[in-house]
C-alpha cells in the first residue's frame, strides 16, 4: 500500500478516534458518535483500498465495533437477512453460469459476426449485446468479464495500438453497454437490487418492478444511446477498422457445437427472467424467482459444490450486507435523526420544483462521489429516510429518486472514482483507455446523462409519474 493511502487511512482514523472520545455533536448519542467513528475507518478503508485490500476488512470492523458498543445483533446483522442480499447471490451465480458454459461468448460472438465490421457496426453490436447479457444475468461483473477479452481480442486482430484512440473507442462501448443498458429493468443491474435494500421499509412496496420499468426504461435507454453516440464521435480514428467478418466467423465456429448445459442455462435464466417480470400476476416475487432459478442452476450440475466458494465475489456480496446493515444502524444509533434536520430542509427545499431537484442532487452525489468512491453506498444508507417525506409531501417516487441515485453512482471522471473502471482496467490489463481517455469519457456521460434526464422529465409529467 503506497505512502500516500497509508497517510489517509491515518489522518481519518485520528479524526475518527477524536469524534469517538470527545463526542463533540450535540445531541447525538455516544452510541451514535462511536457508530460515526467505526464508519470513517470503514469508509477510509474503502476509499484507500488497493486490490489487496478487501471490502469486507473495513466490514468486519464496523461489524465488530457496532458490536462491542452495544448495538443489538439483530440490527448489526440485519443487511444480511435483507431479501436484497438473498436476491444478489443468485444473481452473481446467474452470471458466473454464463461465464462457465461459455452461452456468454456464444451470444457475443453471434451477434458480431451478424454485421460487417467497422466501428459503427462493433458500437451496435455491443448495444445487442448488452442488452441480452442484461436480460440474462443483472451481474456488470461476469458483463465485463465476458465482454472486455472480447474487445481486446477484437483490439488486437486489428493490430490496433494498445490505449489508442480506436483500442479506447471498441473498450468504452463495450464498458458502456455492459453497464447501462441493464438499468432500464429491475433485475437487468444490480442497482435494481441494491437500491431495494436502501428503501425504508415503507417504501419497499412501491418499488416494484413495473414501478422500476416506468421510470427507468425511458432515461438510461437515451443515456446508453447517447453515451454510445458520443464515444463514436469523439473516439473514432480517422482511419477506418482494418477486420474481416469472417474473423468472428472463426471465433464463433471455435466455441463448436452447443452444449446441453449451455441449452440448459439458457432455459433456466430465460425463465428466470419471465418470473422476474410477471410477478404482477403470478405473484412470486423476484428474490423468490431468484433462489429458484439457483436452484435449478444447481441441480442440472452448472453450479458444483465448488463453484460456491470460488464463482462470486462473495467480499462484494458481504460488503453489501454490511451496508445495508449500516442503514439500519444509523437509524437505531440514532444517527437518522441527528442529520435528518442538517440535510431535510435543503432537500425538501428544492423538492417543489423536481426537475430542479432532480439535477441538484444528482450533481451533489455525482461530487460526494470523489469522497464516497464504492458507489456512494455509505451516502444513500444515511439519506435513505428522506425517501420518505419526498413521497410523501411532494409526491416524488422512491424510484425517480433512484435515477439520481444510479446516475451519480455510475459517474466517474477519474479511475479512482468508479470500481467499474477499475474493473474495466483489470479486465483489459490496463491496455484499453489512457487516463486522459477515462476523463473524456466520464464528461460524455455526465452529458448523456443530463440530457437524457431532461427529455426524461418531460415524458414522466406527459406519464403522471412526476408532480
Amino acid at each position: 500500500m503506497s505512502r500516500t493511502r497509508i497517510t489517509g487511512i491515518l489522518v481519518v482514523s485520528v479524526i475518527a478516534i477524536i469524534i469517538g472520545t470527545t463526542k463533540p455533536f450535540v445531541g447525538l448519542s455516544p452510541q451514535g458518535h462511536y457508530l460515526l467513528a467505526l464508519t470513517l475507518v470503514s469508509l477510509s478503508l474503502w476509499i484507500f483500498r488497493t486490490g489487496s485490500v478487501p471490502f469486507l476488512a473495513g466490514g468486519t470492523i464496523l461489524l465488530a465495533g457496532a458490536l462491542v458498543f452495544k448495538v443489538p445483533l439483530g440490527t448489526v446483522m440485519s443487511g444480511f437477512t435483507n431479501a436484497a442480499v438473498w436476491t444478489l447471490i443468485p444473481a452473481l451465480f446467474f452470471g458466473y453460469a454464463l461465464a462457465k458454459t461459455g452461452l456468454g461468448n456464444r451470444i457475443a460472438y453471434y451477434v458480431l459476426k451478424s454485421f460487417k465490421p467497422s466501428y459503427l457496426s462493433i458500437c451496435v453490436s455491443w448495444f445487442i449485446i448488452g442488452l441480452i447479457l442484461s436480460a440474462l444475468t443483472p451481474s456488470i461483473v461476469v458483463r465485463f468479464a465476458i465482454v472486455m477479452p472480447i474487445a481486446m481480442s477484437i483490439v488486437g486482430a486489428c493490430e490496433l495500438p494498445d490505449r489508442s484512440r480506436g483500442c479506447a473507442l471498441i473498450s468504452f462501448v463495450a464498458w458502456g453497454t455492459a453497464l447501462l443498458p441493464g438499468t432500464c429493468w429491475q433485475t437487468g443491474s444490480l442497482w435494481g437490487i441494491f437500491m431495494m435494500g436502501f428503501y425504508p421499509p415503507e417504501m419497499k412496496v412501491l418499488a416494484t418492478p413495473g414501478a422500476w420499468f416506468s421510470y427507468m426504461a425511458v432515461p438510461w435507454f437515451l443515456v446508453s444511446i447517447l453515451f454510445l453516440v458520443l464515444v463514436y464521435i469523439f473516439f473514432k480514428p480517422k482511419e477506418p477498422l482494418q477486420l474481416s467478418r469472417e474473423t468472428f466467423k472463426k471465433q464463433y465456429e471455435s466455441l463448436g457445437k452447443i452444449t446441453k448445459q449451455e441449452i440448459a442455462c439458457a432455459i433456466i435464466l430465460i425463465g428466470a427472467l419471465i418470473l422476474f417480470s410477471t410477478e404482477k400476476w403470478t405473484g412470486i416475487r423476484t428474490v423468490e424467482a431468484a433462489l429458484i432459478a439457483f436452484a435449478a442452476l444447481i441441480l442440472s450440475g452448472i453450479i458444483k459444490t465448488p463453484d460456491i466458494s470460488s464463482g462470486v465475489n462473495w467480499d462484494i456480496i458481504c460488503f453489501f450486507g454490511v451496508i445495508m446493515s449500516l442503514t439500519v444502524m444509523f437509524g437505531k444509533t440514532g444517527v437518522s435523526d441527528w442529520v435528518r434536520p442538517m440535510i431535510e430542509p435543503g432537500v425538501l427545499s428544492i423538492a417543489g420544483s423536481p426537475v430542479i431537484f432532480l439535477f441538484v442532487i444528482t450533481g451533489v452525489l455525482m461530487l460526494i462521489r470523489f469522497i464516497d468512491i464504492a458507489w456512494g453506498f455509505a451516502t444513500i444508507a444515511l439519506l435513505a429516510p428522506l425517501f420518505i417525506p419526498l413521497y410523501q409531501q411532494y409526491g416524488l417516487h422512491p424510484v425517480l429518486i433512484s435515477v439520481c441515485v444510479v446516475a451519480a453512482g455510475n459517474s466517474f471522471f477519474l479511475s479512482y472514482q468508479q470500481p467499474f473502471i477499475v474493473m474495466g482496467e483489470a479486465f483489459s490489463k490496463s491496455r484499453a483507455w489512457m487516463p486522459s481517455h477515462v476523463a473524456l469519457a466520464g464528461l460524455i456521460y455526465l452529458i448523456s446523462i443530463t440530457i437524457g434526464m431532461l427529455i426524461s422529465s418531460f415524458y414522466w409529467k406527459a406519464a403522471g409519474l412526476m408532480p
